[in-house]
């Protein structure tokens, strides 16, 4: 099968970029619910396995593409971002089973990487969404 053309790649890449900032807007609202408590540890844990399995899907559908070789730096940072995005759920998941068990220094290290995690993911993928923008505005 053939590969993608770079104005092909660069749209999914875009839409991809795009999906996943908002569920990152999501995990974030779901936090400061967390935090408030106006949300469950149950309820917390099914929204964090809703992210994390679409986080998934996102990052094995994107894997996938085959982008022109001069896209191939970009396909890679780009995973490496929804790595550090996925990474950030599930040590924010892993932080809520140590609360439960009644450790909370843990739990509060973990929040710590979690949150680490995701502002990384955030700032790269606010320069990534500029350079594949950027790049499509280029003929």
């Amino acid at each position: 099968m053939f590969g993608l053309t770079k104005r092909q790649f660069l749209k999914k890449s875009k839409k991809v970029l795009q999906e996943t900032s908002i569920q990152s807007l999501s995990f974030r609202r779901l936090i400061n619910q967390d935090a408030k408590d106006e949300i469950s540890i149950l309820e917390t844990h099914r929204s964090l396995d809703h992210l994390r399995n679409h986080a998934d899907d996102t990052f094995a559908s994107y894997r996938k593409l085959k982008p022109p070789s001069k896209c191939l730096q970009l396909q890679q940072n780009i995973i490496n971002a929804l790595i550090l995005f996925y990474d950030s759920l599930v040590a924010y998941s892993e932080s809520l089973y140590a609360r439960k068990d009644g450790l909370e220094d843990k739990s509060r290290q973990l929040m710590e990487k979690s949150s680490e995690n995701l502002n990384k993911y955030l700032e790269i993928s606010l320069s990534l969404s500029r350079e594949v923008d950027s790049n499509l505005q280029k003929k």
